[in-house]
C-alpha cells in the first residue's frame, strides 16, 4: 500500500472520527500507520480538533460511560485507562463524579463480587475473600470500596 498525501490522510481521519469517538493519541497512531510524517501528523490532529471531530472531553465523557456500565471497570482502571490515550487528567478527573452514578458504580461491584463468589469452589473463607479482592482490584476497584462490599 502507498503512503497516503497529507490531504487524503486528513480525509481519511475525518471519516474515521465521523464514524466514532477518537482521542488524539488514536488518530496519531493511525496516522503513522498510513505513512504520514510527525509534523504532517501533528497539523493533521490540530485540524481535526478545530473541525470538531476531536474532542477529548467529549472522548473521555464516553470512554468514562462505556467502560464502567458495558465493562464493568472500576475507576482504577477507567482513569489507567484514559492516561494511556494521552488524555489529561484535568480532562478526565471532573467528568468521573459527573458521568459515575455512586449508586450503580457500588451496585455493579456488589453484583461483580455475588458473581465471582459463586464460580469460585474456596471451602476456607479467608481464601474467599482473598480471591474476591483481587478479582474486584484487578477489574480496577479501590480497596476501601471492596471491603466495603465484599460480605454482601
Amino acid at each position: 500500500m502507498k503512503p497516503l498525501s497529507p490531504t487524503e490522510a486528513l480525509a481519511k481521519a475525518a471519516g474515521l472520527c465521523a464514524k466514532g469517538e477518537h482521542c488524539a493519541a488514536d488518530i496519531t497512531a493511525k496516522l503513522m500507520l498510513w505513512g504520514i510524517e510527525d509534523q504532517d501528523a501533528g497539523n493533521i490532529v490540530n485540524k481535526l480538533v478545530e473541525q470538531g471531530f476531536i474532542d477529548e472531553t467529549r472522548y473521555a465523557r464516553a470512554f468514562i460511560n462505556d467502560k464502567y456500565r458495558f465493562a464493568k471497570w472500576g475507576r482504577v482502571k477507567i482513569e489507567q485507562g484514559l492516561r494511556m490515550k494521552q488524555i489529561p487528567s484535568a480532562v478526565f478527573k471532573p467528568l468521573m463524579d459527573e458521568v459515575i452514578d455512586k449508586e450503580e458504580y457500588i451496585q455493579i461491584l456488589c453484583d461483580l463480587l455475588k458473581q465471582k463468589r459463586k464460580s469460585l469452589k474456596e471451602e476456607d473463607e479467608y481464601q474467599l475473600r482473598a480471591k474476591l479482592t483481587r478479582f474486584a482490584l484487578q477489574r480496577g476497584f479501590t480497596y476501601e470500596e471492596v471491603l466495603c462490599n465484599i460480605d454482601d
